[in-house]
């Protein structure tokens, strides 16, 4: 299962978005059980860019643009976005034991990082970071 863009020449982060989407399936595909119907949109301000990302039991798609009808809306400048993918988790969500995963929910908490959905969709939430995660 690959991961499919929205257009022939995606932005720098739906390539990055989606390569390690792809590698995270290729290397665990357990993970393809996290592949259902969900929205979520990525957008980080100061690289003036966002995409959407869809799941499905089908795959994946990346798209350029944020969907405002998403479940889950993820906005992070550069440095926040790489390290929610590199912070540990537990049950989906950044480990609060490990200092890498309390760095990511202070930084949640003092809105350095906006997460909406985080209550209203918390099951797509810890599936969009377990496809995203490299740990």
């Amino acid at each position: 299962m690959k991961v499919v863009y929205g257009t022939d020449e995606p932005s720098g982060l739906a390539t990055m978005v989606g390569g390690l989407i792809d590698q995270n399936l290729e290397r665990d595909p357990t993970r393809r059980r996290l592949l259902r119907l969900s929205s979520a949109s990525i957008t980080v301000p100061d690289a003036g860019v966002a995409i959407t990302v869809r799941t499905s039991p089908g795959g994946v798609e990346v798209n350029d643009g944020a969907d405002p009808a998403a479940h889950v809306a993820i906005t992070a400048d550069s440095e926040r976005l790489l390290g929610l993918t590199s912070a540990p988790l537990r049950i989906g969500l950044p480990d609060p034991f490990d200092p890498r995963g309390r760095a990511i929910l202070l930084d949640v908490l003092s809105g350095r990082i906006k997460i909406r959905g985080i209550l209203t969709h918390p099951r797509r939430l810890a599936r969009l970071s377990a496809l995203l995660s490299v740990a």
